[in-house]
């Protein structure tokens, strides 16, 4: 009679890793790591960050995790970034975020120039964001320094407000 166990062998799936390599994102290879991606990744332990990747959802959150017939086991990535380790892994049932839409070449992307993979258009602010910036001498233009790719200057503008509020007699 077969046993169980040797059944078992034959339901296992081969899980493509995701290209990640761990060491690469170390933030002591530079301030465009975030030091809570890594942490988060390094507890969940090496065969977990093999197998992960970034998801986006109908509202356009990034999700890391993995798909396992349509759930998702993973975290938001923002929730990632702020808790680190501390941040909770679930299963998400398939359909409650919308359609799951895989972020082609994230950890490629995240290897070669850190979280501006995740902020690509760099409007967010990052824990070590001071380290993000150079300066132009007159301080209305400034360039990323983890991508290089990014160039913005200072807009300002002046609005009208007015103001109306009932007072006593």
């Amino acid at each position: 009679m077969e046993s169980v166990m040797d059944n078992q062998t034959d339901s296992f799936v081969n899980i493509v890793e995701n290209g990640l390599d761990l060491a690469a994102i170390n933030p002591r290879n530079g301030p465009q790591f975030s030091p809570n991606l890594y942490r988060f990744l390094k507890r969940r332990g090496q065969a977990w960050a093999d197998a992960c990747r970034v998801y986006r959802d109908a509202d356009n959150i990034l999700w890391i995790g993995s798909l396992d017939d349509g759930w998702l086991h993973g975290a938001r990535l923002m929730g990632v970034l702020c808790y680190g380790p501390r941040e909770q892994v679930w299963a998400h049932l398939p359909g409650s975020l919308g359609g799951l839409q895989e972020v082609p070449q994230f950890w490629t992307d995240y290897m070669r120039i850190g979280r501006c993979a995740i902020d690509p258009e760099h409007r967010r602010y990052f824990i070590g964001d001071e380290t993000r910036w150079a300066f132009s001498d007159d301080g209305r233009h400034r360039s990323c320094l983890w991508c290089g790719d990014a160039h913005q200057k200072l807009e300002t503008w002046v609005e009208e407000v007015r103001h109306e509020r009932w007072v006593a007699r």
